[in-house]
């Protein structure tokens, strides 16, 4: 036969079954090579149904084969799958099938009744649920226990398929009958799982009493559920819960894991009222636990090492003096040696924790790095924890002289969190950390803490200044979190020792602002300007302390581990988070709950970006004016608020120094002269501002401190200090002319691309409005810095000139109105530019006007 298509394979592969079925039917089915090539058949069988082929029509000879060895139980078991999936797909075959099951039902052996029972409540087919409704309900009145095991069951999954015809029919008054009369306890407890499932289980003394007289006949199974149960029950007295706990204290000793977990959060959830009680408790679950620890299966050891995890961290006292018990062991896995080093920190306390941090230092020679990372944070967490311990944190300073580069990087990241706790420790860390070369700190973690301290505590360090120099020379190569990290540290340390960091201050603050991410580009265009506006504020915003830590900023919240403590003995422990989180689609991290306490830490280096855009000052102005006729707007009078956001310069006076030069640094303004060459930093401040400069010799005083320079006078003033943020230094860059950009455009006009857009004629109030600087604004979240723009109050046509830091440069013509605004959009740069994503960036920019 062919099989070069779906239909004709599947006709060959039902006539090979069929063909193959027959045969066997003709054989002696008593044998038992005949019965094993019977069993090959129906696995071949059933493969091909997985693979989707429709088998349907080898119903017949399936059921003739197995007539003459009903006796086969696995052969029977493969006949019932066959039948559900054939009454499913095939609505044809299903009254055969149907029919098949009802014979079975019949049959004198109880397992074979048991199993097409079960197979005839799996069907879910509506046409026969009444059937099946009759089938189960004969079921649970059979003689055999295993019959009615399957018959409860079977009434879960047809009030799952028609919960009405359950109540019609009054199976669940059947179920909640055997609960109490039935004397099979796998029955009962069958019934006890269909009652609850289908929220209809009503927990009294009367129903307790009787579950805990017969806890011995259950199976381990039935055991964990009656204990999850009863363990939900209120005693109405003292007397009734201890008896509760008496009966059940057989638990603990359980050889069955399952069963000791089960009994362990009983005995809690019945003591959490009474202290006195559950810390007697709390010595018998402790045994039970350590005894489960110390098995040999590394899987039930990992379970049951979280569950004493999520108690030690409740009750640390009382797993304290056992701390050895948690020590990792060589043959146990990586993931059982993390777990054991988090239960170490749990239980550290003054009296074990100098033992415990020894026990860690000799993990960090592991030859698995995470592990070792994690220790030093455990020496660290313990650090914090016990502080009143000596010999702590000279742990963590030997492990800084490490062969192992990782080691070092992983010891600095932890020793910036334990100096944001306790900063008084830095007159005896300091010095180690800046030893550490930071050619060797490779991840951007341990670079950002490493810049960090030498903000924070660089007035204790001479060469401070002149190490920040050096990474900031390097800035445009560092990941954005070490960017923000130069970001935070340079300005700090420039407020103590200003006239060292002024060269890097600047020229960080020039890189920055023509960063191209956004959050760098932010924070440097913040500092500028409030450097501009106020160095007074500036001091107290960028050089404010840091507010100190509690905790290690990973540690969850205390409202979380409540949650898993509640949640003990389930998922929730093994997955650290709460059963809503993984359980509701809707909800999918810890991040619900608030855990921005007062322990967590944005960050060794304050990388965290603000996010209240009303408090921010960094509504990016990323224009400059091309032509002397534009003025930038002045502030309103009087108002008291002055405009931060408004700083281009105007025309400089030293532009004509040499040939000019096109700036398009994304987002940044153009650079002020220097001084001498017409407005210094301080005299743009005044003309934003409208406020008189401090003194020099009174900012001198108040930007003093310790360290080289301090409290030394300025010569030159505040133009002289600040004058390191002179963005050109030592090539100051010069504002753009229409000249310099017609003849920048000139060069690229062969790589010239255009598009067109049609906007709605209520555009144009939108794009005039704020003399275009709204407008200027929004095409800035493209990457495009605007270099020119029409005058305040022009009328159509708009010509606007852009550039990008990547030398790709556009303009943007609006046409006077007709019907529709028309927008011409042309863009070019040097070879290798996207060109083609800054036209659609533009486009899709003008389309949200």
């Amino acid at each position: 036969m062919a099989r070069g298509g779906r239909s004709g394979r599947a006709r060959g592969e039902v006539a090979e079954i069929c063909k193959a079925l027959d045969h066997l039917t003709s054989m002696n089915g008593a044998k038992p090579e005949v019965i094993q090539m019977k069993r090959d058949c129906f696995q071949k069988l059933l493969r091909y149904m997985t693979q989707g082929i429709d088998m349907s029509a080898a119903f017949v000879p399936v059921t003739k084969c197995v007539a003459l060895s009903k006796s086969d139980l696995p052969l029977k078991k493969m006949q019932y799958l066959y039948l559900r999936t054939t009454a499913r797909q095939n609505s044809s075959v299903a009254l055969l099938v149907v029919q098949t099951l009802l014979n079975d039902c019949k049959d004198l052996d109880p397992t074979i009744r048991g199993a097409a029972l079960r197979s005839m409540a799996s069907l879910r087919v509506p046409e026969l649920m009444d059937t099946v409704f009759m089938a189960v309900e004969a079921g649970l009145r059979d003689p055999h226990h295993y019959v009615r095991e399957a018959a409860v069951m079977g009434v879960l999954k047809c009030w799952h398929a028609d919960a009405a015809g359950c109540r019609l029919r009054g199976l669940l008054g059947e179920v909640e009958r055997a609960l109490t009369a039935d004397g099979d306890a796998q029955v009962v407890a069958n019934c006890l799982y269909v009652m609850q499932q289908v929220g209809a289980l009503k927990v009294t003394r009367d129903l307790v009493v009787s579950l805990l007289n017969h806890i011995h006949s259950f199976s381990d199974w039935a055991q964990c559920f009656v204990l999850d149960i009863v363990g939900d029950y209120s005693p109405a007295s003292e007397e009734e819960r201890f008896d509760i706990l008496e009966v059940l204290d057989f638990g603990l000793s359980h050889t069955n894991s399952a069963v000791v977990m089960a009994t362990v959060k009983l005995f809690l959830n019945h003591t959490a009222a009474f202290p006195d009680q559950q810390s007697q408790v709390l010595g018998r679950v402790r045994d039970a636990l350590l005894t489960l620890v110390s098995g040999r299966e590394h899987e039930v050891v990992y379970a049951a090492l979280s569950n004493t995890l999520v108690l030690a961290k409740r009750h640390p006292d009382a797993f304290a003096p056992l701390f050895t018990d948690f020590y990792c062991r060589y043959q146990d896995p990586s993931y059982l040696k993390a777990l054991k080093i988090d239960m170490l920190v749990a239980v550290t306390d003054a009296s074990n924790a100098y033992d415990i941090a020894e026990e860690l230092s000799q993990y960090i020679r592991d030859v698995d790095e995470q592990l070792a990372r994690q220790a030093i944070r455990a020496v660290a967490a313990i650090a914090l924890k016990v502080p009143e311990v000596n010999g702590i944190l000279d742990r963590l300073l030997l492990f800084l002289g490490y062969e192992k580069d990782y080691v070092t990087a992983e010891t600095l990241v932890q020793m910036a969190v334990v100096l944001r706790r306790y900063p008084d420790a830095a007159e005896a860390c300091v010095d180690s950390i800046v030893e550490v070369n930071p050619e060797t700190l490779a991840g951007p973690d341990e670079r950002a803490a490493y810049i960090w301290v030498l903000g924070e505590h660089g007035q204790r360090v001479q060469s401070a200044p002149y190490l920040l120099e050096a990474l900031v020379e390097g800035f445009a190569d560092e990941a954005a979190k070490v960017r923000l990290a130069l970001l935070a540290a340079v300005p700090r340390l420039f407020f103590r020792r200003a006239p060292e960091c002024r060269g890097a201050l600047g020229a960080l603050l020039a890189a920055g602002a023509a960063d191209a991410d956004v959050e760098v580009r932010d924070r440097a265009l913040f500092a500028l300007r409030l450097l501009r506006h106020d160095v007074h504020a500036a001091r107290e915003v960028l050089g404010a302390p840091l507010p100190l830590i509690s905790r290690p900023g990973e540690e969850q919240a205390a409202e979380v581990e409540d949650r898993i403590f509640d949640e003990m003995n389930t998922l929730s422990v093994l997955y650290r988070a709460p059963a809503y989180t993984f359980i509701d689609p809707t909800i999918t991290s810890v991040g619900a709950y608030d855990t921005d306490g007062e322990g967590s830490e944005e960050g060794v280096a304050g990388q965290g970006a603000p996010t209240d855009p009303t408090g921010m000052l960094l509504d990016v102005d990323t224009r400059s004016e091309a032509s002397a006729g534009t003025a930038a707007p002045s502030p309103t009078p009087g108002s008291s608020v002055p405009d931060l956001l408004s700083l281009s310069s105007g025309p400089a006076a030293g532009a004509g120094r040499g040939a000019p030069d096109l700036h398009v640094g994304i987002g940044f303004p153009p650079a002020p002269a220097l001084a001498g060459a017409g407005l210094d930093l301080l005299g743009d401040l005044e003309a934003v501002a409208g406020s008189s400069p401090a003194p020099a010799q009174n900012l001198g005083a108040s930007l003093g401190g310790s360290g080289a320079g301090a409290g030394q006078p300025m010569d030159g003033g505040i133009a002289d200090l600040l004058g390191g943020l002179g963005f050109g230094d030592p090539t100051p860059a010069r504002p753009v002319t229409a000249e310099t950009f017609a003849a920048r455009w000139a060069e690229l006009a062969h790589s010239a691309r255009s598009a067109q857009v049609d906007l709605p004629l209520g555009v144009l109030p939108a794009v005039q409005a704020n003399a275009f600087r709204d407008f200027a604004d929004h095409i800035g979240q493209a990457g495009f810095q605007t270099l020119a723009r029409p005058a305040a109050g022009a009328a159509p046509p708009l010509a606007f000139q852009l550039a990008t830091g990547a030398g790709v440069l556009a303009r943007v013509a609006l046409a006077a109105p007709t019907t529709s605004v028309r927008v011409v959009l042309e863009v070019a740069g040097p070879p290798g530019s996207n060109l083609q994503d800054a036209l659609e960036g533009l486009q899709n920019l003008l389309l949200c006007l």
